[in-house]
Parts: structure tokens; sequence; C-alpha cells
């Protein structure tokens, strides 16, 4: 599914748009130069502003899974729109689907700004490999270097098909099996410059830094969830470093991002909520950084307590 032309990509500057909070709610030291000029050099495919949409697709791919930032996507493409994005993001799942399962989705960006009118969500896919075993350290070679974030996030269950897009809140609830705390760790790999600053639609691309999730054991029916009352708090090596309600999401709750993404998905591709998904709806809180030997502890108010160290 390829609506618009690569050729219509190609030219004038767009605004700025962050990571899955933004870049500037996050604290770590960036790459220095040596690691920036090896990471680039490591990238066997390139772009350019002629790039074809399987060039495209090869180099995100390749980006994401030697964890490379690229400014390709930023430079070559700065005013690339949404159905686009979307359009280059199904190809890559498609690859993605040629050797394992995809498990779920995920929402970027739905925690409430300051500003509600600038809410503007995303969102990616979860494959099989991207579920981390509680209890098992995650290699910090997973991440592009310095960037490993940790974000306090919701899951739900879903025991229905959700064929969007004019689906009630109700409708959608109804569809929910269970709900849970999940970790996600994220990393970013499509990265823009001053001059070409990348856009939410290019974090499109980047499967909005999806790395991973941490499932938390705790699974409650959605009927027994109270989350004005339900608060995500992270530790980083004994350090209280985040904390915030669940009713951030959206500025209402999980509930209304799933809503949004049960609606969302239809519009942009051919896929739809389906029985046994499993989807995550974003951050709480501004989402801290991790080191190399870190390790994160992320408590709630009623759905337990979940653990993840990086080697």
């Amino acid at each position: 599914m390829y609506r618009y032309a690569l050729a219509i990509l190609m030219g004038s500057a767009m605004t700025v748009s962050g990571a899955c909070t933004t870049a500037e709610e996050q604290t770590s030291a960036p790459m220095d130069d040596a690691e920036t000029t090896t990471a680039s050099e490591a990238l066997t495919t390139t772009l350019t502003p002629d790039s074809d949409r399987a060039a495209i697709v090869a180099h995100l791919l390749e980006a994401e899974k030697k964890k490379i930032n690229t400014e390709a996507m930023a430079v070559n493409f700065p005013d690339m729109d949404r159905q686009t994005a979307y359009d280059i993001q199904t190809d890559i799942l498609a690859e993605k689907l040629k050797t394992e399962e995809r498990i779920g989705w995920k929402i970027g960006f739905s925690r409430m700004p300051e500003d509600p009118a600038t809410l503007d969500p995303i969102f990616g896919h979860i494959m099989a490999s991207n579920v981390f075993e509680p209890g098992t350290p995650v290699e910090a070679s997973a991440f592009v270097p310095d960037s490993a974030t940790v974000e306090g996030e919701f899951v739900f269950w879903i025991g229905e098909d959700l064929p969007g897009p004019e689906l009630t809140r109700e409708q959608v609830g109804d569809a929910v099996t269970a709900v849970g705390g999940v970790i996600e760790l994220l990393s970013t790999w499509t990265n823009g410059t001053e001059e070409s600053p990348s856009t939410r639609d290019h974090d499109v691309t980047g499967n909005v830094f999806h790395v991973g999730i941490i499932l938390g054991e705790t699974r409650v029916p959605l009927s027994e969830m109270d989350f004005t009352n339900e608060t995500a708090t992270v530790v980083i090596d004994g350090e209280e470093r985040a904390s915030a309600l669940a009713t951030m999401n959206m500025g209402v709750d999980p509930l209304e991002a799933l809503t949004w993404l049960a609606n969302e998905l239809p519009r942009y591709t051919d896929e739809y909520l389906r029985a046994g998904d499993v989807v995550i709806t974003g951050t709480v809180f501004p989402p801290p950084r991790m080191g190399a030997g870190s390790k994160a502890v992320m408590n709630y108010t009623t759905l337990g307590t979940i653990e993840v160290e990086l080697k």
C-alpha cells in the first residue's frame, strides 16, 4: 500500500518533532564524534533524494538491526507526510513477518503535553523478538550507544477483533481481557540535523524507537482498574527518576489511548486490532535514560513491580 510517490517527498523542511516524549526531556551523554563516525561507516545501505521505496526499507531495517543512528531520512526526505511514513513502516513490518510473528502494537507520543492542542500520537509494531523475559538482563548492544530509555506504560490484552475506524470507548473496553503494567525500552535510530530536523513522521518510519518490552506478572480485568489512582514510578540504581498517574495517557487514561489506536490503525494501514494482540499505550512520564550496568525498577500502585537490568 503506497499512496504517494517518493518524488513528492523531496523538498522543503518540516517542523521539529521529538522522541517518544521529547529529546529535551531525556538526559544522557551523546555519542562522541568517533562513535558517530564509526556508526555511519558501518551502514552498508545509503540513501539519496532519488532512492526508491525498497532502498528506504532496506536502509531502515539495517539501521534498526545494527542500532545505528541514521540522519538519511530527515536529510533526504524532509517533507515526508504521515501516510507515506506509515506505508514505509508497513513494508518494514512485512519484511519482519517473513521470519517472525508480530504480537502487538505500541503507541508513542500519547502522554498529554502542556498544550493539549499539540497532542499527536503515532503507532508502531511489536514483534515476538521484542519481548524480553523478566529477570534476564538486556544487552546494551540492543541500543544505539548512550540512547537507552525506560518508559512506564500500561498494557492491554485484546480478546476480540476490533475493525475500526468508528469504534467507541465502550466497544474497545468490552474487547479487553486484561490490563497490566509494562516497561518499554527505547532507542532512536532515526535522527535529524540542525538544518534538517527529524519529524514525527520520520519517527513513524523508525517504528517509534521500539526496542522491547518487559511485561509485569500482574494482570487484572479492566473493570477492576481505577486509572485515576494508578501511578507508575521508576527507580534507577536506587534513585527515583520519574512518577506519574495513568491519566497522563491522552490526558484521560490508557483506555482512551487504546481506543485511539483501534480507530487509527485502519485509517493508515490495512490492519486492525485483532484477538490475541498485545497493546502498550505509551509512557506516562518523561522517560529517563539508562546506562550499561544500570537497573530500573518500575513500581505500580496495584499492578506490581517490574525490573530490568542492562548488561
